[in-house]
């Protein structure tokens, strides 16, 4: 428990006043609405559209290359989620890297065909769950610069989708957002 007396919300459409050099919220917003708009804008999606079912979407490794400690899955679940709302693609949660939850509720069900306490007939059959067939995967870069008496800060969002069958990258976009700022403050 905490004894502060002043603490406040924030709005989240006035807090990009209290940014720092730092990764927020509005950062992993910015790097999800582009890549998510640069994604469904891609000939590869725009291909799927005479498609009767959408294609199924796990999400891979998404390396947090950076000096800050936050999960990758902030970013990828709001891409997927927009991926989702597209009708073009469906998530699997049967699978999954670094940069997703795998549902391990799906393994402990099955691994209930062993218990005779449960019933054998309500259980999903063998061979039920459905494979991937596209992978989302990324890498997350800091890169930081003196720049007289302040301090730079690249970041570099890198997401790849790749078609799991050919092994074939099939769209592909990176996301810069640069800050700048004090040389006293860390970027942490």
């Amino acid at each position: 428990l905490s004894s502060c007396t002043d603490v406040s919300y924030v709005n989240t459409a006035e807090s990009k006043s209290y940014t720092s050099l730092g990764i927020d919220y509005h950062d992993l917003e910015q790097a999800a609405s582009q890549n998510i708009a640069s994604l469904l804008e891609s000939g590869f999606v725009r291909n799927l559209a005479g498609l009767d079912k959408p294609k199924i979407l796990a999400i891979s490794d998404v390396i947090n290359d950076t000096m800050q400690h936050f999960s990758t899955e902030e970013l990828t679940r709001k891409i997927t989620r927009d991926m989702r709302n597209s009708g073009k693609f469906i998530l699997t949660m049967a699978f999954a890297g670094s940069g997703g939850s795998k549902d391990n509720m799906i393994d402990s069900v099955r691994d209930s065909r062993k218990n005779e306490e449960v019933n054998q007939y309500a259980l999903p059959e063998k061979g039920e769950i459905l494979p991937p067939e596209l992978s989302l995967s990324g890498k997350i870069v800091q890169r930081n610069t003196k720049v007289k008496s302040k301090q730079r800060v690249d970041y570099f969002f890198l997401l790849t989708l790749t078609d799991l069958k050919s092994g074939l990258v099939v769209w592909d976009n990176e996301v810069n957002i640069i800050k700048l700022g004090s040389n006293k403050k860390s970027a942490w």
